[in-house]
């Protein structure tokens, strides 16, 4: 009889046998996963029921709300990156208040005058980069609310079907076409990224970069920037079969913080020889005053609201309120305004300022975007300008416009003087003339394109050029004078000039 193996040798074959076959079927596994295509399904639309008391936000024919977003995602802090939550309470609130989302076509129609065609309350929902978010996570939620969106891709990050990518995949980018409610537009091929330059680091579009460890010429840089912008417009003809006319410029930077000024003027001709008609800016925001864009924008810096994570609805609402222009107004006690630093009574048809202390008082516009306010006539009867005492009127003032600076009429007893301030520059008298002014009588100054003319009570008129930058903007009433003393603007009106 054949001697069977001792018990332990037996148990240890077994084993061994057992881990073999746990080993390749681990191993089949892995296999499986590895070799199976990277395509996260939809996730289902997260939306949310919009306040039963919706925002009451400002209508303005033909200013369009423009917004830009990047990634949506709850497992992604980055500050780009919205919660899902945030993002459906986002677009409830929108469609809640009467927004309508629009075509880049009707965008093009609205810059050209033929605001008729749009809704009430017009939208643009863009998205940049790429982020496979876009598809997974946004659409469906585009898709409960009836909205469209634009896509701006840095396309030379959207990979092969399958591909293991935090960005769109072709086939991606081809379902998001063939829904209907995406169109798309260039964040460059590949100049989505800071880069070195002298003595720094700048976004690779708008900069000279160092090649060698030595600043390419502005030639070099017109090669780089146009083959990268060829090489994008050819990803949209082979995925989409069309090439694209609209771009956004990374970081939203357009070349105003180049390290070369002559790229700001030279991008605009590189984009239309690649076939573009329209650039928005904007990511960076918010940070500072934004516009709808409106036939006054410029086409190649179409504004933009950027939204992040820490943008509440609130935070969004006051954004979207403070971009849409507010119409000339006849009667100015009709509009909010602030005191600062003085006092600031606003009554029906009287604004009175009022110091504390030795000094400058004013009254100022609250949060009213004056960005069509361009020519017009301001009629206003003043009372209190004494010995010692001078009403100060400005106008064209861009707080609410977008710009630093205004013109501003000085009225004394005896003096008349317009000066102005541009940008952060220092304040410049452009005339000063000698003139009797009443204590009380109708003050009347008329802004048109870069000339200023002012009517003092009972005094011939006083005019001025003065600089073309400060081409739109609203009004402040002012005083300078010792504490405890008063300047009285009666019936202040605007009429627009034809």
């Amino acid at each position: 009889m054949t001697d069977r193996p001792p018990l332990g040798r037996r148990l240890l074959g077994l084993l061994t046998g057992l881990v073999a076959v746990a080993a390749l079927l681990a191993a089949g596994l892995s296999w499986v996963t590895l070799s199976r295509p990277f395509d996260p399904p939809q996730l289902a639309a997260l939306t949310v029921d919009a306040s039963s008391d919706p925002p009451n936000l400002p209508r303005y024919p033909g200013a369009v709300t423009v917004l830009t977003y990047h990634g949506v995602s709850d497992t992604d802090a980055s500050a780009t990156t919205l919660s899902r939550r945030t993002f459906a309470e986002h677009l409830a609130t929108l469609a809640a208040a009467g927004y309508r989302t629009v075509r880049l076509s009707e965008v093009r129609d609205a810059l050209a005058g033929g605001a008729s065609r749009l809704p009430e309350r017009p939208l643009l929902l863009t998205f940049d980069d790429g982020s496979l978010t876009t598809w997974t996570t946004v659409d469906p939620v585009l898709r409960a609310y009836g909205f469209t969106g634009v896509a701006f891709l840095t396309t030379g990050r959207i990979v092969a079907p399958g591909t293991p990518s935090a960005f769109l995949s072709t086939r991606q980018v081809r379902d998001m076409a063939d829904s209907g409610r995406w169109e798309f537009g260039s964040h460059t091929d590949a100049l989505h990224d800071w880069v070195p330059v002298a003595g720094d680091i700048q976004p690779a579009l708008t900069n000279q970069i160092l090649v060698d460890g030595r600043p390419e010429t502005l030639d070099t840089w017109r090669r780089r920037v146009g083959a990268d912008l060829e090489r994008s417009q050819e990803f949209f003809l082979r995925v989409l079969g069309h090439r694209v006319d609209t771009f956004a410029y990374p970081y939203g930077e357009a070349g105003r913080l180049s390290n070369s000024p002559e790229i700001a003027r030279e991008l605009p001709v590189l984009l239309e020889r690649a076939g573009f008609s329209l650039a928005f800016t904007g990511e960076n925001v918010p940070g500072g005053h934004v516009n709808a864009a409106s036939g006054a924008s410029p086409r190649w810096l179409l504004p933009r609201i950027g939204v992040r994570r820490s943008t509440s609805v609130d935070g969004l609402v006051t954004m979207i309120h403070r971009s849409v222009p507010t119409a000339v107004p006849r009667d100015l006690t009709a509009v909010p305004w602030l005191g600062v630093p003085g006092r600031c009574a606003v009554q029906p048809a009287r604004i009175q300022v009022a110091v504390d202390s030795e000094g400058a008082g004013e009254c100022r516009l609250d949060e009213v975007n004056t960005s069509q306010w361009r020519d017009y006539t301001l009629s206003v009867e003043v009372d209190g300008i004494r010995p010692g005492v001078s009403a100060l009127v400005s106008v064209r003032d861009g707080a609410g416009a977008g710009h630093r600076g205004a013109v501003e009429v000085l009225i004394g007893r005896r003096e008349l003087t317009i000066r102005q301030q541009v940008g952060d520059g220092p304040t410049a008298t452009l005339v000063r003339a000698s003139r009797r002014t009443p204590a009380r009588g109708l003050l009347r100054i008329e802004v048109r394109q870069d000339r200023i003319t002012v009517h003092p009570p009972g005094a011939p008129p006083v005019t001025a050029a003065f600089d073309n930058r400060l081409h739109e903007g609203g009004v402040v009433f002012s005083l300078t004078g010792p504490a405890r003393t008063t300047i009285g603007y009666h019936a202040p009106t605007l009429a627009p000039s034809s």
